[in-house]
């Protein structure tokens, strides 16, 4: 029974993630925004010159000019004034924030050990899910071990309902998914290796990062506790990146069945 209250309840997590695009559209502008520095002008209201237009600076910094005409990164000096209890996230040591911006705003602030740091800890905390930091279920050995097939299997159902909505970006795996969807052997394979490719973007470089897990796993944390868990397993030689190779396997895939195909 429990076997099939996580499966109902992870399905559920992902079926959300369809539909709420536009909650992961957000997510990831906020990233992006964390991400990006400076505000770009426009060249039609001002002649000044942008000197962070283009510059990138990580989390939870801002671009600033120096005083010398150079772009250089500093802690973002202003979060906005959230109130809405949907905005809060949960940080990696359980902490909630009232928002991505403060969490990765305090996270720059201890690195530089300035004043306005709260606790030096803080150093090495990252978002861990949407929402007020809450229990969450225990991952029992057998959950984990169920966790894989779980997963692929639901990643078909979600490049299905994507197809279905005309959001499957790229002809190429629409032809897969068609394929996938009358072949047995192949609705797992084909998902999962979709997903690696989803998820590969920010770098493209082959190697899905904790960074790039963000926009999947923030939402699903609160509802599966196995996510985090597995995921972290799947990194077989800690280098703190995901190979398509260690992707595959992690997902139940053999040799044969693992391609590169982004």
């Amino acid at each position: 029974m429990k076997f099939w209250l996580s499966l109902i309840y992870l399905f559920a997590a992902f079926s959300n993630i369809i539909i709420a695009e536009e909650s992961i559209d957000e997510l990831e502008s906020l990233i992006n925004e964390i991400d990006n520095e400076g505000t770009p002008v426009n060249p039609r209201r001002s002649v000044k010159v942008n000197v962070c237009e283009g510059h990138i600076c990580g989390w939870g910094k801002e671009c600033v000019d120096d005083g010398k005409g150079r772009p250089t990164c500093q802690c973002i000096r202003e979060c906005p004034k959230i109130t809405d209890e949907g905005d809060k996230v949960c940080a990696t040591n359980n902490m909630t924030f009232p928002s991505l911006c403060e969490l990765y705003q305090q996270k720059c602030f201890c690195k530089q050990s300035r004043e306005e740091c709260r606790d030096a800890g803080y150093t090495k905390i990252h978002l861990d899910y949407l929402g007020q930091c809450k229990e969450i279920e225990e991952c029992t050995p057998e959950m984990m071990e169920q966790f894989g097939e779980r997963m692929a299997d639901w990643l078909f159902q979600v490049m299905k309902e994507l197809k279905k909505r005309r959001e499957l970006h790229g002809m190429e795996w629409e032809q897969l998914i068609n394929e996938a969807e009358k072949d047995n052997e192949k609705k797992h394979v084909y998902p999962v290796i979709w997903k690696f490719c989803d998820l590969d973007i920010k770098p493209h470089d082959k190697h899905v990062t904790h960074h790039e897990l963000i926009p999947m796993t923030a939402f699903v944390i609160p509802m599966e506790s196995c996510i985090k868990p597995f995921l972290e397993s799947c990194d077989t030689n800690n280098d703190r990146a995901i190979t398509i190779d260690e992707w595959g396997k992690c997902l139940g895939l053999k040799d044969g069945e693992i391609q590169e195909r982004c």
